[in-house]
């Protein structure tokens, strides 16, 4: 997601509070008891090495799903099939299964719904008086009715025999529907344009908790505040949706030819070779294509922990390649309402998308998926493996930000697959940090200026704050921005430029990479 710092305090702010802190609180760091003996308290196990990388019997269990989904534009209304295919690698066996079911987020008598404070937050729908949450049709396993029970944001599937440890495949069915919210939670929604409404769907599908070696079930229930914590595994979804709609998704489109005109195949075909951006679906032909009935796009990803889509009659769509360290291309692409078109404004998200991606895959690790796909909506900010959802009305260094800081996720947690319900940090923080570096290389520093770390410090190091290690529906709402974006990326930043230095740092950060790449590290 996206914090920005200027909301939670401004600098002004943060100078006098920076000069009132040192005047009245000497520092409570103690060398040594940071660094007496046996600080590092981590032995290493079969599964997790001494040495910070997975052990030697590093296992992982795994989540395909096979997801069949259409939209109802006029009731807001979703209705799908989740066929999910769960392997389990682990040493135990399991008599059931713990699913999420985030959309119940947004029933009425929610958990989290009951923490939304009465002055607002970002979290939850905002106040909106709807029919929100799951409605489950049926639960299958191997093709029988299972029993299954629901608490709030979960689901408990009774298995009917244990599911052999090391490599035991459940086949599970839901057939379920739900109505989005117009806001939901910043992470999903729907944003009314002079051209339709723009459908941008994400939480929309049943999917597995993670089983691992830590904790067994993780089964933290979303509140909201806190993000998420999934499985790795290939998805294949067929999106049904009126005629007129253009959807963007998750992963590669594997009907093209059946879902665009031959000119507009053509012009995919021109961006697929343009390190310049190719206007797909131009402003001057929204509202040409009035189609009755319904079009089904079909979209497959692989090694991903998850998938969302967006949909609208109102896209303008434009692409182009983006070029990988290996030689590979992957696609730019971007999805925006006539509001938002101009080259102030959304006409550079693709050059801004294909930038970071650019640069990240460069620098760190490359992009593993064929696009990557950049939609106006409602939110903030919010990201999902190969696409990110945006604020339409963002523009110049604010859209490069918020465009860059999305898509920095494919890196934590998309790649690295951290744990982000328990440890923000180890996505927003290192996500933080690598932004400060792609801001700096981008158009040799168009949007860059470089921060003040000594004017900063006082108050991002107020002991009033909680520890870093406290989870985000553990902390107070405007302590988030704080202690999982900015105090972590700025420690990664000292730890680089003063400490171990560029080189040396870079080495390590590319090796832990390369060595949780789609695993799931633990602090």
């Amino acid at each position: 997601m996206n914090f920005k710092f200027p909301t939670i305090i401004s600098t002004v702010a943060v100078m006098l509070f920076t000069n009132s802190v040192y005047a009245q609180e000497a520092p409570k760091y103690d060398y040594v008891e940071a660094f007496k003996p046996f600080f590092y308290s981590q032995t290493g196990t079969e599964t997790r090495s001494a040495s910070g990388q997975p052990g030697h019997a590093y296992w992982q269990n795994s989540a395909d799903y096979n997801l069949n989904v259409s939209l109802n534009d006029v009731k807001n209304e979703i209705t799908g099939t989740a066929e999910i295919t769960y392997t389990n690698n682990s040493p135990d066996k399991m008599s059931f299964l713990w699913l999420q079911l985030d959309q119940n987020l947004f029933e009425k008598d929610s958990r989290g719904n009951a923490l939304v404070p009465l002055s607002g937050s970002r979290n939850g729908a905002k106040g909106e008086a709807f029919d929100g949450g799951y409605k489950i049709k049926s639960v299958k396993y191997d093709g029988k009715d299972v029993k299954y029970t629901i608490t709030d944001t979960r689901m408990q599937i009774d298995l009917p025999q244990e599911l052999r440890a090391k490599g035991g495949v459940a086949k599970i069915k839901i057939e379920y529907t739900f109505l989005s919210p117009q806001y939901g939670s910043d992470r999903m929604g729907i944003q009314d344009t002079k051209n339709g409404k723009i459908f941008t769907i994400a939480q929309w599908y049943p999917r597995m908790c993670v089983y691992d070696d830590v904790l067994g079930w993780n089964t933290m229930p979303y509140l909201g505040a806190s993000e998420f914590y999934l499985e790795y595994g290939n998805i294949t979804a067929n999106i049904t949706v009126p005629s007129n709609h253009y959807v963007v998704a998750s992963g590669e489109l594997l009907n093209e030819k059946q879902v665009y005109s031959k000119e507009e195949n053509n012009r995919w075909s021109q961006a697929r070779n343009s390190d310049k951006t190719v206007m797909i679906r131009q402003e001057s032909e929204i509202g040409k294509n009035n189609a009755s009935g319904t079009k089904t796009w079909k979209f497959k990803i692989n090694q991903t922990r998850d998938f969302a889509w967006a949909s609208s009659p109102a896209f303008i769509v434009d692409a182009a390649k983006i070029n990988l360290p290996s030689g590979k291309k992957s696609l730019a692409i971007s999805a925006y309402p006539a509001e938002s078109a101009g080259e102030k404004a959304w006409g550079r998200s693709t050059e801004y998308t294909k930038a970071a991606i650019e640069h990240y895959s460069g620098k760190w690790y490359q992009y593993t998926y064929p696009a990557a796909t950049n939609v106006a909506g409602n939110e903030g900010g919010m990201e999902y493996p190969g696409i990110v959802f945006c604020h339409m009305d963002s523009k110049g260094e604010e859209l490069w930000g918020v465009t860059d800081h999305e898509f920095g996720h494919n890196w934590f947690p998309m790649i690295v697959g951290s744990n982000e319900r328990l440890f923000a940090w180890m996505d927003e923080g290192f996500n933080t940090f690598i932004n400060e570096l792609s801001t700096e290389a981008f158009n040799k520093g168009e949007y860059y200026s470089k921060k003040n770390i000594a004017q900063m410090g006082g108050y991002i190091m107020n002991s009033s704050f909680e520890p870093i290690m406290v989870g985000p529906d553990n902390m107070k709402e405007n302590s988030i921005g704080v202690l999982a974006y900015y105090k972590p990326g700025m420690g990664l930043g000292i730890l680089r430029e003063s400490i171990l230095g560029p080189e040396k740092f870079d080495k390590a950060f590319r090796t832990y990479i390369d060595r949780w790449a789609f695993k799931h590290p633990t602090p």
